[in-house]
């Protein structure tokens, strides 16, 4: 009888045996699973997961075989730990750890793990210790496909080019993008091996005559070797705009506060 209470003590410590458990130290504080999974991917991934109140853990393993798999040879992949909105995660050739599987039995799988050097977005990091899981249940999941993205033709074709000081610039990059929620605005970017023009406007901007300065709804930027100087003055013309198709063209000029002279630019965009 001794002996059962003592074992039973010792289980009640730090760790306790559940059918099926899923827990952890993290950074010293025990992480208990309330809800677990174990999915085998159509690939052959195994993808662990567990939550609990605010708290969130998950690493995948490259199958589901018996043994042990390590961040170091690439056989563990996306770990991560989420505690409020801050998400920890795994990086190439920072993060350490292992996941051992242990048991596969009656479809219930078991193992344990360790991770060092999970970092946030900040790079502060989080580690796990004396990671186990017992006896999950396996199901089945299926990767869904990612659907590509469509490229506006418009933005496919682009063109910008300009004179920058008298001297003719052709862009050969190009990107478009939507910010902001209410009264959004459009950002054309286009580049070349050492230039950058940057120019913004309304997202619903009609055909007209607007003028740019350095900041806010019409404004626009030059950069040269990475020296980038925003508008002082100059003008947007849109000549046309289609809201449906995402296509817009019209021309430039202006004079940035370094004194660079942008004349004779134009733009044919999609966004």
């Amino acid at each position: 009888m001794a002996v059962i209470c003592l074992f039973l003590t010792s289980c009640s410590t730090d760790i306790e045996i559940n059918t099926p458990a899923l827990q952890a130290k993290i950074d010293g504080e025990l992480f208990r699973s309330s809800i677990k999974k174990a999915v085998i991917y159509d690939d052959g991934t195994l993808v662990i997961s567990g939550s609990s109140g605010d708290k969130s853990i998950s690493f995948t393993t490259t199958s589901t075989n018996v043994g042990t798999y390590k961040t170091a040879l690439q056989t563990i992949s996306k770990v991560s730990f989420q505690k409020n909105q801050t998400k920890f995660i795994s990086k190439d050739g920072e993060t350490e750890g292992e996941v051992s599987i242990t048991e596969i039995y009656n479809n219930e799988i078991s193992g344990n793990f360790h991770f060092k050097d999970l970092k946030d977005d900040n790079g502060n990091p989080v580690n796990f210790n004396n990671g186990w899981f017992y006896r999950l249940p396996l199901e089945n999941g299926t990767i869904e496909e990612e659907v590509p993205q469509e490229i506006n033709p418009c933005l496919l074709n682009a063109s910008l080019t300009a004179l920058v000081n008298n001297t003719e610039m052709i862009t050969d990059n190009h990107t478009a993008k939507l910010f902001g929620v209410d009264d959004a605005s459009i950002l054309i970017t286009a580049t070349n091996e050492t230039e950058e023009v940057n120019i913004v406007f309304m997202a619903n901007v009609a055909p007209g005559t607007y003028p740019l300065t350095g900041s806010g709804n019409y404004s626009a930027s030059y950069e040269v070797n990475n020296d980038k100087s925003s508008a002082l003055s100059g003008t947007l013309i849109i000549t046309n705009h289609d809201i449906e198709t995402k296509c817009i063209s019209g021309s430039f000029e202006f004079e940035t506060r370094s004194g660079s002279q942008i004349s004779q630019g134009s733009f044919d965009f999609g966004y």
